[in-house]
């Protein structure tokens, strides 16, 4: 009879998985990167939109695009557009032969869109709009 209860009793209790299967049943974490704050990157647009230099570049596509593909260049080369570059960047862009070529496409498509880069207003237009988008 004793026997009988201790078949009983030992069928009542759970029984507990070995360890190699609590390793196998347990769950992998997972996570979801976290958002990091950015700058709205249409914060320069949105100011340039309202220069008197966009509205000589408005209908010149040649001059946006050579802008585009200048400001893609940049990128590229590890230039930030919000923050000046140091003086080993500047180097390293003058030492560049494709950043030079980029950069006298935009001079000479500025000035056939009737920018003048010599010009002091448009000049603190620009110091303006790098200060407003910059946050200084």
């Amino acid at each position: 009879m004793n026997h009988i209860r201790r078949a009983l009793l030992s069928a009542r209790r759970p029984v507990r998985p070995s360890s190699l299967a609590l390793l196998r049943c347990r769950r992998t974490f997972s996570y979801t990167p976290r958002l990091q704050a950015s700058e709205n990157e249409d914060a320069f647009l949105s100011q340039f939109k309202n220069t008197s230099i966009f509205g000589k570049l408005a209908d010149k596509p040649e001059a946006l695009m050579a802008l585009r593909d200048f400001a893609e260049l940049m990128k590229a080369q590890g230039i930030d557009a919000n923050t000046p570059p140091s003086a080993f960047q500047m180097m390293k862009l003058a030492a560049n032969s494709e950043f030079r070529e980029a950069a006298q496409k935009v001079v000479s498509e500025l000035q056939k869109a009737g920018v003048d880069l010599t010009s002091q207003d448009t000049i603190q237009e620009l110091m303006g709009l790098s200060k407003k988008v910059g946050g200084n």
